[in-house]
């Protein structure tokens, strides 16, 4: 064969493979092109409902309940309601080392209950802590996945989603969460929570990295900033939190500022660990209030602001935390909710 037939041959038969690879590949790259411009548009429209978003558009979710830990009885109320499960359930958590709850789960598996759980892998400075759980779980062919580390430095959040009820936590779901710490659980049967939460949870679980907006919920990372620096300024009189540590320079230096503008009642309770960081130390020179608390381990995260706008949330008060991390808020204003966390607060502030 001379070069020439050899030459119009390959060329042939490249014309060929060409042709058939287009055949049967050409939907697939349509689709994938037609998904990333779906989600770079959602992500736009976010931004500016997010921009646009006002103090009054935060709902009054009804059949919402604000529970506290230490309390084993909430432990137990927990594994009933697993237990109680009619078609599904879906876990999305930092920790999870908590041994009734992982008995539930299993059992719930055994009478046909849905579950799906997205886990961290490797939560920092406790790296394989998860491990055991994950291949306990696997091994009863749970639904079980590690979160993708390359949407998010960790998967921080606390999420759990029985049937129609959503339960959003600052604590995560251990042993310690429930006998040591104080942590805040909040249970809401809203349908649009638990539509969104569901929503949040299949973008995770599918590795797909997109965030959603709602006026009661903020995930991070990406945009939470601009929402929560209105909520901030909108304070007129005070301003309640409970934080493990605050080393997010930004959030600092905004409630500074805010102090010395408004003469805020700015009101902060802290674990021991962090009573020598250096931003509790400025915090104290403007003459905030600082409360070192050793009753209990102090791993809840929650704002109020003027005893009207609660924020409950799984974020951690440090740059990383607050724009790496895949975390879940939600923002309250029911007035029952409030008071019992004021109660709270404001006997932890005391003791």
């Amino acid at each position: 064969m001379n070069m020439k037939k050899q030459k119009l041959l390959t060329i042939f038969f490249t014309v060929i493979f060409i042709t058939v690879f287009s055949i049967f590949n050409f939907s697939e790259y349509k689709d994938f092109h037609t998904n990333k411009k779906n989600i770079s548009e959602k992500q736009i429209k976010i931004k500016n409902n997010i921009k646009n978003f006002e103090l009054n558009d935060i709902k009054n979710l009804q059949q919402t309940q604000i529970y506290s830990t230490p309390s084993k009885s909430l432990l137990e109320e927990i594994v009933k309601l697993i237990n109680e499960a009619k078609k599904e359930i879906y876990l999305e958590t930092y920790i999870f080392t908590e041994k009734r709850i992982q008995s539930a789960l299993i059992d719930a598996y055994k009478k046909w209950i849905k579950i799906k759980i997205i886990l961290e892998k490797s939560p920092y400075m406790a790296y394989n802590i998860n491990n055991k759980t994950y291949n306990k779980l696997k091994k009863t062919w749970i639904d079980i996945v590690w979160s993708n580390s390359d949407n998010y430095s960790f998967n921080h959040s606390k999420i759990l989603l029985i049937d129609d009820l959503s339960i959003i936590s600052t604590g995560n779901f251990s042993y310690s969460t429930f006998t040591k710490n104080r942590d805040f659980f909040i249970f809401t049967n809203d349908n649009k929570i638990n539509s969104k939460l569901k929503e949040n949870f299949s973008n995770d679980y599918n590795w797909i990295k997109i965030n959603i907006f709602d006026e009661n919920l903020i995930f991070s990372p990406k945009t939470w900033r601009i929402k929560f620096e209105k909520l901030l300024n909108w304070a007129k009189n005070s301003i309640k939190i409970y934080f493990q540590y605050l080393k997010d320079d930004e959030f600092v230096n905004q409630l500074i500022k805010l102090k010395k503008e408004k003469n805020l009642d700015i009101k902060i309770i802290i674990p021991k660990t962090a009573k020598n960081d250096k931003n509790i130390v400025k915090l104290k020179n403007t003459w905030a209030n600082i409360k070192v608390y050793e009753k209990y381990k102090i791993h809840s995260k929650a704002i109020l602001i003027d005893e009207n706008y609660l924020f409950i949330w799984s974020i951690n008060c440090s740059n990383y935390s607050l724009d790496k991390n895949r975390e879940a808020w939600i923002l309250l204003i029911n007035e029952n909710i409030i008071n019992k966390f004021v109660t709270i607060f404001n006997n932890d502030f005391l003791k």
